[in-house]
């Protein structure tokens, strides 16, 4: 029977079709089928969420089968795709601990040293509410359950959560929310020179005086040696309670963790070495197209002539914690603007709060920062808003607080985009004199344009790079991804044994010429002793 052009433009099209839908998003991986992956995260922290939903909502997409642990009430548009499971672990105490810490820092009654060992000692708090709650154990516990790869947030109070790899057999993932931090360097074995790489806990950026290398190297010093001494044995009580026939955490650490992905682009830090092992996918919750926004809030934005400052103090913080006197401060500098003040704000408000200021409790943060009309973000200088900022060129006020954001407001302050207030010294005057400043010049903008352009100059997407390496772990493992290094001992990493080698035989040396100087020195000094004697006895006769 004749080919007609009919049956001819009917078969490319049906070819057409099966290539798309091969090459579509949520088809089987290239090179690999569809694996079983398990998402674990037991911090409830909305930003911490935000990051995890947005690694896990790539890899459905990928077709892979997503069972997402989640600290939160139970929320199936978590996910877009219908290849998951939602497994809820929201746990009373942890909330109550999370609202006690925040309250803390909002009326300054905190006390670092005391804070931070406690800190420390929610993370089995933490682990526990998740181990041994009803719905996980039914969920892991499944006749044949099996999962090809575990992502957890293995630096962030949940090493324990290591162990799991050990239960299923599989790598292990690590994805940090936050960028470097001492305890990433140790356990996949980064390169960390404190003379140049910061702490960002304690806010220093890489151009430090005397005195801050000084702190920086005594701080990452205690903190390693607080993460090796107390915060692992108190992870490892853990891993033995829930895990009995499980390695020791410190052998699952080195063993069983495979990648880490960090929540960090160089362009807003400072470039530093890094293992094949550990991978910068910064900026991959964002959105690469910005989404409309609700239709008041998209007139409210389109009808200011004058331009949108917008207030958001961030998803930990809760507003109606912070005093009196320092929300008067915020309100009454926002409410001297002539420009709109979109404000994100759960709290308690001013009853005479000025007319130029809207109240919302939510807001799309990352649309709104991508609407031409926004002029300013004042932030608290949490991470996650400092790259969306960036990503659409948008200049900051930082009222830094608590964590990491006094260091992502120094580092943004260092590189021309910001200014910012020191949450602890607040007042109307300091906040009022630094928006001024950042609206009044344009070097702002013009720096965070800068900084935009760097921080999407990348070969790929974040997401794409980050389900890159997961599926090249799920395939190949990450043992050759590893370094050498972790398996030394601290004085092999320094070369204090090579150096005692080096150096013992030029001791020996120098104190066998010493000896035989001094050896030679006496018995010259004891015969001119002698004759110095017969002189005299001479003399005396």
């Amino acid at each position: 029977m004749a080919t007609t052009p009919e049956r001819t433009l009917w078969r490319w099209l049906c070819l057409i079709a099966v290539v798309l839908c091969l090459g579509a998003p949520g088809a089987t991986p290239r090179g690999a089928e569809a694996a079983r992956i398990l998402v674990v995260i037991s911090m409830p922290a909305p930003s911490h969420l935000i990051v995890f939903t947005g690694l896990s909502r790539a890899l459905a997409e990928r077709g892979h089968e997503i069972t997402f642990v989640t600290p939160t009430e139970k929320d199936n548009k978590l996910l877009p795709t219908k290849n998951h499971v939602i497994v809820s672990v929201q746990d009373a105490e942890v909330e109550a601990y999370k609202k006690k810490s925040v309250i803390k820092f909002l009326t300054n009654k905190n006390n670092f040293f005391v804070d931070f060992f406690g800190f420390i000692s929610w993370g089995p708090q933490l682990l526990r509410a998740t181990l041994k709650h009803p719905a996980f154990k039914a969920e892991i516990n499944k006749p044949g359950q099996k999962f090809d790869v575990v992502i957890t947030e293995a630096f962030f109070l949940q090493e324990a959560m290591v162990a799991l790899g050990h239960k299923f057999n599989a790598p292990v993932v690590a994805l940090n929310p936050f960028g470097l931090s001492p305890m990433v360097n140790e356990i996949m074995g980064n390169p960390m020179n404190p003379s140049w790489q910061p702490n960002a806990f304690l806010g220093f950026t890489d151009d430090m005086d005397f005195k801050e290398r000084l702190l920086n190297t005594l701080s990452s010093t205690f903190m390693r040696t607080l993460y090796l001494m107390y915060q692992l044995p108190l992870q490892q009580e853990v891993v033995t309670e829930f895990f009995p026939d499980a390695p020791p955490l410190t052998d699952l650490l080195y063993d069983k963790l495979a990648l880490t992905l960090i929540n960090n682009h160089f362009s807003l830090s400072s470039p530093v070495p890094m293992v094949p092992g550990v991978v910068e996918i910064g900026g991959m919750h964002i959105p690469d197209k910005a989404r409309p926004l609700p239709k008041d809030l998209q007139t409210y934005m389109d009808e200011a002539k004058e331009g949108v400052v917008y207030f958001s103090m961030g998803s930990n913080l809760i507003m109606e914690y912070v005093p009196a006197e320092k929300t008067t401060a915020i309100f009454n500098a926002l409410g001297a603007l002539k420009q709109r003040v979109l404000m994100k704000w759960d709290g308690p408000a001013p009853a005479n709060a000025s007319a130029n200021i809207r109240i919302v409790k939510w807001a799309p943060q990352a649309d709104i920062l991508a609407h031409p009309n926004l002029r300013l973000f004042v932030t608290h200088g949490g991470l996650l808003s400092t790259q969306e900022s960036v990503y659409n060129s948008v200049p900051l006020v930082g009222i830094p607080t608590f964590a990491d954001q006094e260091f992502n407001m120094k580092s943004a302050f260092n590189k021309g985009f910001c200014e910012y207030v020191s949450y602890t010294d607040l007042s109307e005057e300091k906040l009022g004199a630094a928006i001024a400043k950042v609206l009044a010049s344009p070097s702002y903008r013009e720096a965070a344009a800068r900084l935009s352009r760097l921080f999407r100059s990348k070969p790929m997407r974040p997401a794409d790079l980050a389900v890159f390496w997961v599926e090249h772990v799920i395939q190949h493992g990450g043992k050759h991804l590893r370094s050498a290094s972790v398996r030394l001992k601290l004085y092999q990493v320094l070369l204090l044994d090579v150096l005692a080698v080096v150096l013992a035989p030029l001791v020996l040396l120098a104190l066998l010429l010493r000896a035989l100087c001094r050896c030679c020195c006496g018995r010259k000094a004891a015969v001119v002793d002698k004759e110095d004697k017969k002189l005299r006895s001479k003399k005396n006769k």
